[in-house]
């Protein structure tokens, strides 16, 4: 059984792959200001997020030449949002911990 019966559908998996990296990637990003503004506002940055990533993922089929979504353009989506939730998400969020320790202990120092 062959996943990628022609070329291009190996090129539309890496851009829905990419799509679905910065469909997580805009995801937090959206959530700084959700955290900050009233609950009213709320609904509106995540029709912002539908919108976004919606645009992201007709685009992404459009460059790989596919005119409707299939198996394994949905699994690049979900692989890519995986790619950034599971591995990139922790590493930033763990390197803000370390910077945020290391302010919190240079300021200790000065006082």
């Amino acid at each position: 059984m062959i996943f990628f019966e022609t070329a291009g559908q190996a090129r539309m998996f890496l851009f829905l792959l990419y799509a679905g990296f910065l469909a997580g990637l805009l995801y937090d990003l959206l959530g700084i200001p959700r955290r900050r503004l009233p609950r009213f506002f709320q609904p509106a940055l995540d029709a912002l997020w539908c919108l976004l990533t919606g645009g992201m993922t007709a685009l992404a089929l459009a460059m790989g030449g596919e005119r409707q979504p299939r198996l394994f353009a949905l699994l690049g989506l979900a692989c890519g949002a995986a790619v950034y939730g599971l591995g990139v998400r922790r590493l930033i969020r763990g390197i803000g911990r370390w910077m945020k320790g290391k302010a919190l202990g240079a300021k200790g120092r000065r006082e």
